[in-house]
């Protein structure tokens, strides 16, 4: 299949190029040409800006798509102009996040606004987050779902080139050598999924015919934030870490999702399960491969500023 790819060279773009490729399609992979780091597997690229409708289509008419993937829709401009640029028989696949749902308003917003777990049917946000050129998902969904796409919407991505660092919040400190960690109440459950199983969710979704769909894509079983934090150091040789209790309100800010939370984003992935047929590989592999790769990447800005971390420990 002839798959055009918007966003294509940094984390979830990356998995999905590389899947995809070891699936035999031909990609045209479409990015402004800032990220194109060594590495990514050898593929047509097209450098434009996304959000450009009809360069976009040009770029777009020589290949001949059969396939798009939109990575990067960042809104309702950006789905416009995807979605412009290709014909009705095009078979659409738009990423999104579980951030649509009104739980995350609430988590947000320090108020408990839903049952969990939340199902592809749970009430959406009607607040919206940001104007002009930012992401919000529910734009993006609202364009593309009429059209056919099958949408996923994904929990706390983490793996291999992850620009946000979800591990961070730990390894920062392992790196450095610090023996001693404050944590809060670490009940709160944030579901999560490995950026390979989300590139696997990509690829059932072209193979089969879920037009208009949207589908939870995370892990099956999520672990509260406490046990998330024991495994990314049993992960990175961090036997001899203490986690110390400490009051919610003390924490350093970088471990507030340790706290106290209002609501938790405890995503449902039965329906991609039984209907698209995915399931994650092995989530405990995965978390340890990826933290294997983040110690060997460590950020480049990591802050060794520890004071806080100091003057709530004693």
């Amino acid at each position: 299949m002839r798959i055009a790819i918007l966003g294509g060279t940094q984390f979830i773009g990356r998995a999905v190029v590389e899947r995809l490729v070891g699936d035999g399609h031909e990609l045209l992979v479409v990015h402004r040409g800032e990220h194109e780091p060594a590495g990514l597997p050898v593929v047509e690229h097209a450098h434009v800006d996304r959000h450009d409708g009809p360069a976009l289509a040009a770029a777009l008419k020589p290949f001949e798509p059969e396939a798009l993937v939109d990575v990067s829709g960042m809104n309702a401009a950006a789905a416009d102009a995807a979605l412009g640029a290709v014909g009705p028989s095009v078979k659409l696949v738009a990423i999104s996040s579980g951030d649509v749902y009104r739980a995350y308003d609430g988590l947000h917003s320090n108020w408990t606004s839903d049952g969990l777990p939340l199902t592809e049917s749970a009430p959406l946000r009607e607040r919206r987050f940001v104007d002009g050129p930012q992401y919000e998902n529910l734009e993006m969904e609202e364009r593309y779902l009429p059209r056919g796409a099958t949408v996923l919407r994904l929990g706390a991505v983490y793996g291999e080139h992850d620009y946000q660092r979800r591990f961070e919040f730990v390894l920062r400190r392992v790196r450095a050598g610090r023996k001693r960690i404050p944590i809060g109440s670490g009940q709160f459950l944030f579901s999560r999924v490995y950026v390979g199983d989300v590139a696997a969710a990509v690829s059932l979704a072209l193979a089969g015919d879920h037009r208009g769909e949207a589908f939870n894509i995370v892990e099956p079983v999520t672990t509260p934030y406490r046990l998330f934090a024991e495994q990314i150091l049993a992960a990175a040789g961090g036997s001899d870490v203490e986690l110390v209790r400490v009051r919610d309100d003390l924490l350093p800010e970088d471990l507030s999702l340790t706290g106290t939370l209002d609501q938790h984003l405890l995503m449902d992935s039965w329906k991609a399960r039984t209907v698209l047929g995915w399931a994650p590989v092995d989530p405990a592999e995965s978390l340890r491969r990826s933290v294997r790769w983040h110690l060997a990447h460590p950020p480049s800005d990591a802050s060794d500023d520890f004071s806080a971390d100091d003057d709530v420990l004693g």
